[in-house]
């Protein structure tokens, strides 16, 4: 390995490292009460090295949600089988979606959050130029939808995109409730899986083609 290949690694790492400590922080304060002080801290590294890699609190937690879209994203593709008929991608995808949520719960919240800034999607223009993969899982979504609709077997009157966002929020909503359910006195005795269960056929049933 040459001088200039070993310090991009070595660059690379570093910012890795700089990620795993401003994920600890974020996670456990919060991000609005976390400061580039304690980041550096975790880190182990001054603040001004710190700032070598990143400018802001804000452009390290835009780092932190493509780390998260990535992890989601590879869920996706290594869960939705290829072959399989394009409402079994959907429903797997879904599956998913709950699956990420429950076990990478602070990467959900974290998307949460991200998803409700103005810039995200410059973000995430920004940051896939950096990555040797697509960081989207949106982008995949919408493909699957697209083939349904060219296939003939979902509904054709409203776009993929549209549509795509539509259910995420949906979904989002959904996994939300779910997570707070017990602060509704009406759904106490409804488990979690009921309510994404039955929400999943609603999109069942809404998405399909009739006739």
């Amino acid at each position: 390995m040459g001088i200039i290949e070993r310090k991009e690694r070595e660059k690379e790492q570093r910012r890795n490292d700089i990620l795993d400590a401003a994920e600890k922080v974020f996670f456990k304060v919060g991000f609005e009460n976390a400061t580039m002080d304690e980041v550096a801290e975790m880190a182990e590294l001054s603040k001004g090295t710190l700032y070598l890699y990143f400018s802001s609190k804000e452009d390290l937690y835009y780092a932190i949600s493509i780390r998260a879209l990535q992890v989601l994203r590879q869920l996706f593709e290594k869960t939705v089988p290829a072959g399989a008929p394009v409402l079994d991608k959907i429903i797997a995808i879904g599956k998913a979606f709950v699956q990420f949520a429950r076990e990478k719960s602070d990467y959900f919240k974290t998307l949460v959050y991200f998803s409700s800034l103005p810039d995200c999607h410059e973000a995430i223009d920004r940051y896939e130029k950096l990555c040797e993969e697509k960081a989207d899982p949106m982008s995949f979504f919408i493909q699957v939808l697209q083939q349904g609709i060219d296939e003939g077997k979902l509904r054709s009157d409203i776009p993929a995109l549209q549509l795509a966002h539509i259910l995420w929020t949906q979904t989002t909503g959904i996994l939300n409730l779910a997570a707070t359910k017990n602060i509704h006195f009406d759904l106490k005795d409804c488990s979690e899986d009921d309510l994404i269960n039955n929400h999943i056929e609603i999109i069942k049933n809404g998405i399909l083609k009739k006739g």
